[in-house]
């Protein structure tokens, strides 16, 4: 694989950004934010690492975060809460994006997210639109309504909470843009499709609807919700009949976004720091190699991310 930044320059490029005005908030927002466990707390991190070179080489684009959440949430630790940006607010102090669409499901986190947004500054709540809605609905919306611009990179963070995100979804994004002519000589595609950050929920959803012993728990496996996260009934079925460990759709996801085009396709899972127990995966679609190195330096420089990939699920060369 060919990566365009050593870790020379990587490191090189890091910048720091500074901290944002402290504005407060209605105490029943702050009580009412969800609590963040330590691997979202890591994997946070890297997305703000990630960011901040990100901004450097492929900055003024979109960015959608289609489960956005109430935008902060609460962290626990040595005694004292703290709380702590969520991926929306991440985003928007970044300055990695020039617009940023957020999408959020539930009612009271959607209200809860728009009080934080208020927080911002002036020229970061300007770039931010929000919808309350689902993502499987909006974002297909968002691409075919001229709201992207299609000259610029597009950025989606997938984070759901179990199984919400559908196959036909990834697919919108990955065809809202589109390249057929071969990386040039320096390695940089002339396009790419969007960007994707895919939280597939591996331990915490899929095992319980892929349960090891079929007579003792028949009603737990679920064939329709199944079709709807992988696009159909004949891409996972022969592992079912093979009777693979649910450990294999994580391949098999992957294998899908390999065909449906993506260049680099990078799953890594995400461990309870505290007690090293497996919790899901985030997977990484891209067509830029600049992506892949940008993506390891934030890994590498991040705190308790697990930075192992899974055998059989290297990247292509």
């Amino acid at each position: 694989m060919n990566n365009l930044f050593s870790d020379e320059v990587l490191d090189a490029l890091v910048v720091e950004i500074n901290s944002g005005r402290s504005i407060s908030r209605p105490k029943d927002a702050l009580s009412e934010a969800r609590e963040f466990h330590g691997w979202t707390l890591n994997k946070l991190e890297v997305f703000d690492l990630y960011l901040k070179l990100y901004r450097i080489v492929a900055g003024n684009g979109t960015c959608i975060d289609a489960f956005a959440g109430t935008g902060r949430g609460l962290s626990t630790g040595n005694g004292e809460t703290v709380h702590v940006d969520g991926s929306s607010l991440i985003a928007a102090k970044s300055g990695a994006f020039s617009n940023l669409h957020l999408i959020e499901r539930d009612n009271a986190s959607f209200q809860l997210l728009n009080i934080e947004i208020m927080s911002l500054k002036p020229s970061q709540q300007s770039k931010i639109q929000t919808y309350n809605d689902d993502c499987n609905l909006k974002i297909p919306d968002l691409l075919q309504g001229g709201k992207l611009d299609p000259s610029k990179p597009c950025f989606a963070f997938l984070d759901q909470e179990s199984t919400q995100l559908d196959w036909a979804t990834i697919e919108a994004l990955a065809g809202w843009k589109t390249y057929e002519p071969p990386p040039t000589e320096r390695g940089r595609p002339k396009a790419c499709k969007t960007e994707l950050w895919i939280l597939f929920n591996t331990y915490q959803a899929i095992t319980r609807l892929w349960p090891t012993d079929r007579q003792k728990y028949p009603e737990a496996f679920s064939p329709q919700t199944l079709d709807r996260i992988f696009g159909g009934r004949e891409v996972w079925w022969d592992l079912w009949q093979d009777e693979r460990s649910f450990s294999a759709l994580v391949e098999r996801y992957c294998d899908r976004l390999y065909e449906i085009g993506y260049q680099y396709v990078l799953p890594q899972l995400i461990r309870d720091p505290g007690t090293g127990r497996p919790q899901y995966h985030m997977i990484h679609a891209t067509d830029h190699p600049s992506a892949i190195s940008f993506m390891r330096w934030a890994k590498r420089s991040s705190d308790g991310y697990e930075n192992q990939q899974l055998l059989g699920m290297e990247t292509s060369t």
